[in-house]
């Protein structure tokens, strides 16, 4: 009988995380990173400061002052350097020390020579002081990914592309939700059916006591969630996206080792709900999600679609909140004493199973070939 444990602790831990950190993970939203600001983030455990260099790319060093371990990220941007709250020192894209004040115009020690001050565990000059840890990151459909991992050319998978991205007649934005619970609670939430007939009461789906057949297909690191049923009464705005009564196409799909993907399609029209969770700590996530929508009805450039974005970022922000309450009540039950992160399901929880045993197997290191690839038909109730 396989038992089904979550370590959290283990999950969000850079030093025990396994190949987890071999993927790319969301720093933040490009628009969040201006030229003249630096940015603090936390990914696992680990402080970045993120900034722009003076051709513009991001870049994210290790949140840490190689003089007196004061936070960069509280410090100044300029010319695309980075320079330290406390003493000034300044920081190149590549985490070079290219100047300290203290050392005047010289940038150099004027009294002690380079023995002496070895022998008092100083550095004459800027360039001998060493460099802080950088950190590869790439820009790509509006957010900014940054990679932990040893080797960035040893990276398990390109960042993940933003469904509908640019794509004429689709209107796409992000939300921002920082959540009190771990990955792995996040991504199997974001792919639950059947909570959504009681957190999302009213909201987005009411109980209505139908049977809903559904496959499951776990293959290649990801787990597809296929269900068949074809008039799914979806209350609120999910109404918007369907007044002709065509029948529906739902999918919900996991990306190892962070990212979930909802797509509700009618026809030419519908919606996508993708999910991108990056660990700050065990039961500390911040959670990028990028709502994109296409209207059955629309004008030239998503016109219709693009003016509606208020209201819709309105409603979502609602639905998404009843999902932050219940992760946080998820979480004071799981960090109650001992017995937290062992789980039981049953049928309806199966692709849950799935998630589970890929996040595993990257916690544990990747070794061997993984989960096996399976397609299973399951059914449960809404």
């Amino acid at each position: 009988m396989t038992v089904r444990t979550v370590d959290l602790d283990a999950e969000a831990d850079l030093a025990r995380c396994g190949a987890l950190k071999d993927f790319w993970y969301v720093a933040c939203l490009s628009t969040e990173l201006p030229a003249n600001r630096p940015l603090a983030r936390t990914v696992f455990g680990t402080g970045l400061v993120l900034f722009r260099g003076p051709d513009g790319a991001p870049t994210a060093l290790r949140d840490r002052c190689l003089h007196r371990n004061a936070r960069l990220s509280k410090g100044d941007v300029f010319d695309g350097r980075l320079g330290c709250p406390y003493h000034g020192w300044v920081y190149d894209a590549s985490g070079t020390v290219v100047e300290i004040p203290a050392l005047g115009p010289p940038q150099r020690g004027e009294k002690l020579d380079a023995q002496a001050c070895a022998h008092e565990g100083l550095k004459p000059a800027p360039c001998d002081v060493g460099r802080l840890a950088r950190f590869p990151t790439r820009e790509q459909d509006g957010l900014v990914y940054v990679y932990l991992g040893a080797d960035v050319t040893q990276a398990r998978a390109e960042p993940f592309r933003v469904p509908y991205w640019g794509e004429r007649g689709w209107t796409v934005y992000f939300m921002v939700t920082r959540f009190a619970n771990g990955v792995t609670n996040l991504v199997e939430n974001f792919m639950d059916v059947p909570h959504t007939s009681f957190v999302h009461r009213g909201w987005f789906r009411n109980p209505t006591r139908k049977r809903v057949p559904s496959t499951v297909k776990r293959h290649a690191g990801r787990v597809r969630m296929t269900y068949h049923q074809e008039e799914d009464a979806l209350t609120g705005l999910g109404r918007l996206f369907n007044p002709r009564g065509l029948p529906l196409v739902h999918t919900d799909e996991f990306i190892v080792p962070n990212v979930t993907r909802v797509d509700y399609q009618w026809g030419d029209s519908g919606f996508a709900i993708n999910s991108q969770c990056t660990p700050i700590g065990p039961t500390d996530t911040l959670v990028y999600t990028a709502i994109s929508y296409r209207l059955p009805v629309d004008m030239p450039g998503a016109w219709v679609g693009r003016a509606l974005t208020p209201l819709v970022r309105w409603y979502t922000r609602q639905v998404i909140q009843q999902d932050v309450v219940i992760m946080e009540t998820q979480r004071q039950g799981l960090t109650d004493g001992p017995g937290g992160g062992v789980y039981s399901g049953t049928e309806a929880d199966l692709h849950h199973a799935d998630i589970e045993a890929y996040r595993r197997w990257l916690r544990e290191g990747a070794h061997g070939p993984g989960p096996e690839d399976a397609e299973r038909d399951v059914v449960f109730w809404v």
